[in-house]
């Protein structure tokens, strides 16, 4: 009876021990399936992330091919609806859209003080109505402080004398290296020119939520000139106090349908006074012998999406563009 249990209790043992080396392989098949999917979705998104960002750059290049020859970005009107930025141009396989903006439509902020370093009351006076422009936009929020401008006119100078608008009310202080250096990760001001606009979250007092209002509406490139052409309205309205929203909305709708060709051709434009005009002529551009532009190229295929922001720069003589910024988001 002895050798039967004996024979038994082995037989079962093996049973358990054949049991628990199934579960042990049905796990590891398990895993190995599991981690060898996660590893083909992995490779796929990749693929699908170069495709976008391929299409990103196909955008990219249609952008700098209309650069080289920017004349085109205002009289060809095919090829200002594509570079707009509304419309999505179909590529096999995958699609973008491409927006392209002229750094001449914008405020320049290395322009606040003149070549003597003496203060360009005109351009500053421009920044301070654009703030207010977007302060009345921003519904959440705190406002944008006065205080940024002095602080961009503190950051590019070579001063180190901090910077009050006697000509301003409310806050308006800006910062030199005594501030900067006594922040938990201390750097200097740099009291030189802004290389790129992003460069302004340096700055006391710009928030990525303050930097965001602006982004569009500034640039750190071009002789401080606005062209009227392709300048947002916010842009046109804080040329001068005396430009008010009407005369500005219907400046983009007079270009909308015939661009500019001649500044004096805004004193055609409904409402323009001549103290309007007298304002704002001497400020304003209408060619697109612009030096700079800014790209936006969203690439997008099945599901994926890679967006490029350069920063074109066109030489006339040589015609030519080099991408003096590139980004991939």
């Amino acid at each position: 009876m002895r050798p039967r249990k004996t024979r038994a209790k082995r037989s079962g043992f093996v049973l358990v021990l054949v049991l628990c080396m199934v579960i042990m392989l049905a796990v590891l098949l398990f895993a190995f399936n599991h981690r060898s999917r996660a590893e083909l979705l992995e490779v796929e998104s990749l693929r699908k992330s170069e495709q976008a960002l391929n299409c990103a750059t196909a955008g990219l290049n249609m952008a700098i091919a209309a650069v080289r020859d920017a004349n085109g970005i205002h009289t060809n009107t095919k090829l200002s609806s594509l570079l707009s930025g509304d419309e999505t141009v179909e590529l096999v396989p995958g699609a973008c859209s491409v927006t392209v903006t002229e750094e001449s439509a914008k405020i320049n902020v290395n322009t606040l003080k003149d070549n003597n370093g003496g203060l360009n009351r005109g351009a500053i006076e421009r920044l301070l109505r654009l703030t207010d422009l977007l302060n009345r936009r921003r519904f959440e929020g705190p406002r944008i402080s006065y205080s940024v401008v002095c602080s961009i006119i503190d950051w590019t100078d070579s001063d180190d004398r901090v910077t009050s608008l006697p000509f301003v009310k409310g806050e308006n202080l800006g910062a030199e290296s005594d501030y900067y250096t006594g922040l938990p990760a201390p750097y200097a001001c740099k009291n030189d020119l802004l290389d790129t606009t992003e460069e302004l979250l340096l700055l006391k007092g710009v928030t990525a939520d303050v930097f965001e209002s602006m982004r569009d509406y500034i640039t750190v490139k071009g002789d401080g000139k606005i062209n009227i052409n392709s300048a947002s309205q916010p842009v046109i309205e804080s040329l001068s106090e005396k430009m008010d929203r009407a005369v500005a909305r219907m400046i983009v709708d007079r270009r909308r349908a015939r661009p500019f060709r001649h500044v004096t051709e805004l004193r055609d434009v409904p409402g323009m006074t001549d103290n309007i005009y007298a304002a704002i002529s001497g400020i304003v551009t209408v060619g697109s012998g612009s030096r700079y532009y800014q790209v936006i190229s969203k690439g997008t295929f099945d599901g994926a999406c890679c967006t490029i922001i350069a920063m074109l720069e066109r030489n006339t003589e040589a015609k030519s563009v080099d991408v003096i910024m590139y980004k991939e988001i």
